[in-house]
C-alpha cells in the first residue's frame, strides 16, 4: 500500500522544511511548496489532506479551501489550516476546513491532529 500523499503549502522556507520533514519521517509522502502558481493543478494531485497555511502571498489558505471544496474531485478531501492570524478559527469555519493550527504549534501536536485527518 502506497503511504498517504500530504499536500502542504507554506511560505515560509523555514517551517516548510520543518514540516516536510516532520511529515515524511511520520511516514507519509509529502509535496511541500512555498505558494500556489494553479489552483487548478491541486486538483490532479491526488492528496489525501491538504495543509495550508492562512497567510500566502497570492491567495490566502481560506480561499484555496473554498476552491477545494468546490470541486467534486477534492471537496471530500480533508483541509487543515495552519497561521499566526489571529481569526484563523474564524476562517477555517468560513471554508469548511477540518481543523486549523494555530503558530507557533508544537510539531507532535501538528502529527496527531495530521493523523487523525488520514485515518
Amino acid at each position: 500500500m502506497k503511504p498517504k500523499h500530504v499536500v502542504l503549502i507554506e511560505d515560509n522556507p523555514d517551517i516548510l522544511e520543518i514540516l516536510e520533514v516532520l511529515i515524511r519521517e511520520a511516514g507519509y509522502r509529502v509535496t511541500a511548496m512555498e505558494s500556489v502558481v494553479s489552483l487548478e493543478d491541486l486538483l490532479t494531485m491526488e492528496a489525501d489532506v491538504f495543509v495550508l497555511d492562512e497567510q500566502l502571498p497570492m491567495v490566502s489558505g481560506h480561499i484555496i479551501c473554498i476552491y477545494l471544496r468546490s470541486k467534486p474531485v477534492t471537496a471530500k478531501v480533508p483541509v487543515m489550516l495552519i497561521s499566526a492570524h489571529p481569526r484563523l478559527g474564524n476562517y477555517a469555519e468560513l471554508c469548511s476546513a477540518d481543523t486549523w493550527i494555530p503558530k507557533p504549534f508544537d510539531a507532535l501536536f501538528f502529527l496527531d491532529e495530521l493523523k487523525k485527518l488520514l485515518v
